[in-house]
């Protein structure tokens, strides 16, 4: 049971707020619940007193979930390298639930201490604020969680991605034409350069369809698009550690220079592809250019 759970916690789970889609559909969310309490008000389905005003509800479920969204800004603002769409796990995402669920207790509270005109202060205000909150939870919580599960999990967009490309045939030749264009793009503009370099981005630059860079390099390079950028990446940190004045800088900062965004992802892709570490590898340079007595 413990190890079950133990799994559940560490499983990848979507940064939602750093992918544009994820971004889009919070706010149509927001919308959508703002429109629905409005529309609810004339029907009487809601009390009519002061707080019940629609301007009020309105700007009450923009309190609520902008807490959530200042509080994703602010933390990934201080602590980039814990906020990593690759790093990011369930347990990550229901510690973030648990620094918000205080804040908009809270957030929330003083909006209606301060803008509602009979609010009256106490526990049983407190209390009765909450219970809109936990509505709000029950409604968006599940909406959120069938849109990440469908729209951003990775297992699922990859699942895709292969039914896409089994439709897909690119012959030999198409193959090489796509690598060769892309190669061409990357020597000229080094993209790669970036740590926000993705498949994405290339597609847009390069005018190639996403799904056929996909197929060119899963099918004809024999390794995914992460693989394809770092190995530039690994050849520039090479060249860098090979010229003589740069090898003064400390490893990691060449890594970063070179695109890398972690530390991990840097020796992870180094040694993949020369077999060492940037350490031993630029052991092996000092070594060859001692001179021999």
């Amino acid at each position: 049971m413990q190890n079950r759970i133990c799994y559940l916690l560490n499983r990848p789970f979507p940064l939602f707020l750093s992918y544009r889609k994820g971004r889009i559909y919070f706010i149509w969310m927001i919308s959508i619940l703002v429109l629905l309490a409005n529309i609810l008000q004339p029907f009487g389905l809601i009390d009519n007193h002061e707080f019940h005003k629609p301007l009020l509800v309105s700007v009450y479920i923009l309190v609520f979930f902008g807490t959530y969204a200042w509080l994703y800004l602010i933390l990934s603002y201080f602590f980039p390298q814990y906020y990593q769409r690759e790093t990011w796990t369930v347990k990550k995402e229901l510690l973030v639930l648990l620094l918000f669920i205080p804040l908009a207790a809270c957030s929330t509270y003083m909006y209606a201490f301060f803008f509602v005109s009979d609010f009256k202060p106490g526990l049983s205000s407190f209390i009765e604020y909450q219970f809109y909150n936990s509505v709000l939870s029950m409604v968006s919580i599940p909406l959120f969680v069938l849109f990440v599960d469908n729209r951003l999990n990775p297992l699922k967009i990859a699942r895709r991605k292969r039914l896409k490309e089994s439709h897909l045939k690119l012959n030999e030749k198409q193959c090489r034409e796509i690598l060769q264009k892309l190669h061409e793009l990357i020597e000229t503009q080094k993209p790669y350069l970036s740590d926000t370099c993705n498949i994405h981005k290339l597609a847009n630059t390069s005018g190639i369809p996403l799904h056929h860079i996909s197929y060119a390099i899963n099918h004809f390079n024999g390794c995914n698009f992460n693989d394809f950028i770092n190995q530039y990446r690994v050849e520039k940190v090479c060249s860098i550690l090979k010229s003589g004045p740069n090898k003064k800088l400390k490893l990691e900062g060449i890594g970063t220079e070179c695109g890398f965004g972690s530390k991990v992802s840097f020796y992870a892709a180094f040694k993949k592809f020369t077999g060492k570490t940037p350490g031993k590898y630029l052991a092996g340079l000092k070594s060859q250019q001692k001179p021999h007595k």
